[in-house]
């Protein structure tokens, strides 16, 4: 997905947050909105809006001392989806279709998206789940998801955010964990999950986990590592949570699972779902040709 006018408002918003989190002296955020705004106004709109959040993370990581500066909201997150997981499992155990609720609840999850406009004290995440495991499925793709996973030797579950990392590892222990990666990015960067998220929410034990490579909120193949493209390529399923992972990933040359819930006005557009919406999307391969992505020779 390309960048459009509107995702600027967003990103001067992160900006403006990340400067306030990681900056005191006025001076040094006056400094770092004036890059922002000076790269914003020769940014390629053909490039997908997370390769300009990384942009501003590694600058501020250069001007601050702060690796993370939602560290202390993210740990709240995963605490709070961590409280909620044995009634979540409940629900699944009771449910009469166990993957349609485990599928549902992973979807609620997805609330928990900073860099999407939302205010982390606005998340209901009570609410969230009781609406999400109600409304239909604005796009609704899990029969042929159900049935990929059924007939799957290795699935690629590449997360989104910390927090929302609890309520994948349910569907994950829904679908079989022995067949699963699970993927983190590579650095902290927005509530963005890392490793060290799926160590301390315990999805570690649970499944296999890895890095991207990716130091931007999505997974932009052309800065992932060799690793994780070769796993991309080759895994049977590739399950793809959250927003940014599809505004990097909706034109790739592969088959992917887009599960996420709807929470701004240009992915509405962009994928054709009310805002809100609760998509499964199936996105069949594209013409790209799949070994110039790895970084190959075709042929």
């Amino acid at each position: 997905m390309k960048t459009y006018i509107e995702c600027l408002a967003c990103l001067v918003g992160q900006a403006i947050d990340i400067a306030n989190a990681s900056l005191d002296e006025q001076g040094e955020k006056e400094g770092f909105m004036r890059f922002v705004l000076k790269n914003l106004s020769t940014f390629d709109y053909e490039n997908p809006p997370p390769i300009m959040a990384m942009q501003m993370y590694a600058r501020i990581r250069e001007l601050s001392s702060i690796d993370d500066p939602y560290e202390d909201i993210k740990k709240r997150y995963n605490d709070r989806a961590l409280e909620m997981y044995p009634i979540l499992k409940k629900m699944v155990s009771e449910s009469p279709d166990p993957f349609n609720t485990a599928l549902r609840l992973a979807i609620a999850g997805n609330i928990i998206d900073f860099g999407a406009g939302q205010r982390h004290e606005d998340i209901s995440l009570d609410d969230t789940v009781e609406r999400t495991l109600k409304e239909p499925f604005s796009i609704d793709n899990t029969l042929e998801l159900k049935h990929r996973l059924e007939h799957a030797s290795t699935i690629l579950y590449i997360g989104d955010n910390a927090g929302e990392i609890v309520f994948d590892r349910i569907l994950i222990e829904e679908i079989g964990p022995k067949k699963v990666t699970f993927v983190t990015r590579e650095v902290p960067v927005i509530n963005d999950a890392t490793i060290k998220d799926a160590r301390y929410v315990g999805l570690d034990r649970v499944c296999r986990v890895v890095s991207s490579g990716s130091r931007a909120p999505g997974t932009p193949l052309d800065i992932c590592s060799k690793e994780f493209k070769d796993m991309f390529f080759s895994s049977d399923v590739v399950i793809s949570k959250g927003q940014g992972n599809f505004e990097t990933l909706s034109s790739v040359p592969r088959e992917v699972f887009f599960v996420l819930m709807v929470k701004c006005p240009v992915i509405s557009r962009d994928i054709g779902s009310e805002v809100g919406g609760l998509v499964v999307l199936r996105s069949p391969a594209s013409t790209v040709d799949a070994n110039k992505v790895r970084g190959k020779e075709a042929g």
